[in-house]
């Protein structure tokens, strides 16, 4: 690269003269997710849609045979890891009190050995 390409280039884009009162009313216009002096211009980009979506992120920590047992869950179903979790949150959360009771119990009874 040399010295030659580093020049601004004058005649490479000129840019349109606006009245201050214009630019201050497009940026309100903007926010707003409108632009009335780039009408072309989409402001609903990928990230603003990605931003839309109703997940939190969440960490946590999993031993590493678990994160071996979810792997394989996500291989052979072929689910995100993040939505086998959400699944199966959900079915414990809508499933009957016996079933959770029973989880719970299990859970108890490793837990104290």
């Amino acid at each position: 690269m040399s010295l030659a390409d580093l020049k601004r280039k004058a005649a490479a884009k000129k840019r349109k003269k606006i009245d201050i009162d214009d630019f201050i009313e497009d940026a309100a216009s903007y926010a707003k997710g409108k632009s009335i002096l780039a009408p072309n211009l989409d402001v609903n980009t990928a990230a603003d849609k990605k931003r839309q979506r109703n997940f939190k992120n969440a960490t946590f920590t999993l031993s590493p045979a678990h994160i071996e047992q979810l792997n394989d869950l996500a291989e052979h179903s072929g689910f995100a890891k993040s939505r086998i979790l959400r699944l199966l949150i959900e079915q414990l959360a809508n499933g009957e009190n016996n079933d959770l009771n029973q989880l719970l119990e299990s859970l108890e009874n490793k837990n104290k050995k």
